[in-house]
């Protein structure tokens, strides 16, 4: 009895310490949780971050693989649109020269680079992406479903796999609350908003730039469409691929409206008329945002960032559709220039 006493009282300092330092960390926690939680609440720009893995498949990076110039080509799209809205945001749009010269050419200088991969368009546009991440992850997820259709009609899968797993693709792509509306939008409308032609008339040279992007996106797919075998597709886009580059070093300000899936490849609108919905909207998505980037007529930060997610939730997710007021009744017009 005196022993274990003995050893009671032995071991009573060492487990009070423990206890002393168990409760030191729990209070560390909790302060330091205290503070995360007050610093997010009092950051209005604070959203989290959900974003969602490509769909995987066996035909993934086909186009990689086998047309590496003209996925070259796409990987200078994708940080020709995060470089603007980072330029335009830092420069509060007023300095024409840094949009129309040093960012353009900064763009052209990167797509003369050949990049073998996409950029990180995070680390290109880092202002840009606290200001309106939800609309970056909108363009993400559906710039993912062009490069899929891409793979597919470079793969080698027969004509009906290939439509199977386009439906599969489309499925998983509208599937996600980022999820474009593919019904056809008003892009008339939409182009008569207070703020819209505020980007392409003050830097009309990058809005051409923008445009002959979207030439390229959707100019590709019935000439790859028709070609019987590989050989065939990589002939297939090189006039498609020389045309672009001459939009680059000409770009063509006389164009009024940015290209349309069915004036370029109207095979294409036909067979899968909701994928092209969605790459239209896509694009009028991106003009939208760049005449809110360009607009004195909203210049705060704060009302940039509303006036985004206010027309990206009423006008162009597909989960607006019910109460959109730009969707074209049925039944539609026809696809192509209004």
């Amino acid at each position: 009895m005196h022993l274990q006493c003995l050893i009671g009282v032995a071991l009573w300092p060492t487990s009070r310490a423990a206890k002393c330092r168990a409760w030191s960390r729990r209070f560390i926690c909790a302060a330091v949780a205290l503070v995360v939680f007050l610093s997010v609440s009092g950051c209005a720009g604070f959203e989290t971050r959900d974003k969602r893995f490509y769909y995987r498949a066996l035909w993934n990076f086909a186009l990689r693989d086998h047309l590496k110039e003209l996925d070259i080509d796409f990987n200078g799209v994708d940080f020709g649109h995060s470089h603007l809205y980072e330029s335009l945001l830092l420069t509060s749009s007023k300095d024409v020269s840094a949009i129309e010269d040093k960012a353009r050419k900064e763009t052209l200088g990167f797509i003369a680079s050949r990049p073998a991969l996409p950029p990180n368009e995070e680390a290109i546009a880092p202002t840009y992406m606290k200001l309106a991440w939800r609309a970056q992850n909108t363009f993400d997820e559906a710039h993912a479903l062009h490069r899929s259709t891409y793979d597919l009609y470079v793969s080698d899968l027969p004509a009906i796999e290939k439509d199977r797993a386009i439906a599969k693709v489309l499925a998983y792509y509208q599937s996600s609350p980022y999820a474009i509306t593919a019904r056809r939008l008003d892009h008339q409308r939409l182009d008569r908003l207070p703020y819209s032609k505020a980007f392409r008339h003050k830097f009309p040279l990058f809005n051409a730039t923008i445009w002959a992007y979207h030439y390229l996106q959707v100019a590709v797919y019935d000439p790859l469409s028709a070609a019987p075998d590989l050989p065939g597709k990589q002939q297939a886009v090189q006039p498609i691929l020389a045309t672009y580059h001459r939009h680059l070093e000409q770009p063509p300000v006389q164009w009024t409206f940015m290209p349309l899936v069915a004036d370029y490849s109207p095979q294409f609108a036909d067979q899968y008329p909701v994928i092209a919905n969605i790459f239209d909207n896509l694009h009028m998505l991106h003009d939208t945002i760049s005449d809110i980037l360009a607009s004195s007529q909203v210049p705060a930060w704060e009302e940039k960032r509303k006036e985004i997610y206010w027309a990206l939730d009423s006008y162009y997710l597909a989960s607006a559709d019910t109460t959109n007021p730009m969707v074209v009744p049925e039944p539609h017009v026809p696809h192509g220039r209004h």
